[in-house]
């Protein structure tokens, strides 16, 4: 979805954490996709908001680019550093949230569920493919952007096959010093030496039961990277965090906000691992 230069660009940074932040927003259980019928459901609206929100990051995106004459592929001659880059980590991010939304299942029977996956992540691929076909005008149609949303919405389809993967949930943070800049929130989005992504584990329900009980329910164990491109080596981090789907309320907008937050990693202790050594922090974020 995104092009193939890699820098922080203030622009392009907005754009894929608004596609992001708006799958966040939908992934929110929504009442009317509720059914008796045990069959995969979505509305128009529903679809529509995703690509209008990935419409308007495209618009901020080509905001700082210069449209070319002619439709070109993007340059992808270091594969791996790519795909290593941290706005990589951000735009899989995003492609899972989005292919966990766009169609729903209405019932929890695992056929239903798997249906409902693999046209949830076809949606979320066709929204990436038509973006990287306008990119063809700009920075270059990028196969390397469309293999790494189909890792994030491949990921979703795979949680519906293996239900225990549902326990295991891609998650985010930002440190709050990235909001310090002179550029404020806009700034954030592409701070990435302030930014972590994170795979975070419901350990609990992973557990046989006996040993389950000596794990709080709601502590998850997350492992994640902070990458902050260029030649600088990447932070690999080990830490426990809140569940926040586990919080006390059960007030529908409660219930919302909670399941926005499930795919934020909020601050707790971690160990920190680099090419300066080990570190521990009482609260990481």
């Amino acid at each position: 979805m995104h092009a193939m230069r890699r820098t922080r660009d203030w622009t392009k940074g907005s754009a894929v954490m608004t596609v992001v932040g708006a799958a966040l927003l939908l992934s929110a259980p929504s009442a009317a996709a509720q059914s008796s019928a045990c069959k995969s459901a979505t509305t128009a609206s529903r679809i529509g908001a995703q690509v209008a929100v990935s419409a308007l990051a495209t618009g901020l995106e080509y905001q700082s680019m210069v449209r070319g004459s002619t439709w070109r592929m993007a340059d992808e001659s270091a594969p791996m550093t790519i795909v290593a880059d941290p706005s990589s980590h951000l735009h899989a991010f995003g492609s899972y949230h989005l292919a966990r939304t766009a169609v729903l299942a209405t019932c929890a029977d695992r056929a239903s569920r798997v249906n409902a996956a693999w046209k949830s992540a076809g949606v979320s691929l066709a929204i990436g493919t038509m973006k990287e076909v306008a990119d063809g005008y700009y920075n270059g149609f990028s196969p390397i952007d469309l293999g790494v949303d189909a890792v994030g919405a491949g990921y979703a389809v795979a949680q519906a096959y293996f239900p225990v993967l549902e326990k295991i949930t891609p998650s985010f943070s930002v440190a709050p010093r990235a909001f310090l800049n002179r550029r404020g929130p806009r700034g954030a989005l592409v701070d990435y030496a302030n930014q972590t992504v994170w795979l975070s584990a419901n350990v609990n329900d992973l557990l046989p039961t006996r040993a389950a009980n000596a794990w709080p329910l709601p502590i998850r164990l997350s492992v994640g990277r902070r990458a902050f491109g260029g030649a600088t080596p990447s932070e690999y981090v080990v830490g426990l965090d809140l569940d926040a789907e586990r919080l006390p309320g059960n007030n529908p907008a409660w219930v919302r906000v909670k399941s926005i937050l499930r795919s934020v990693r909020l601050p707790g202790p971690a160990l920190v691992m680099s090419g300066n050594g080990t570190k521990a922090f009482g609260l990481y974020w």
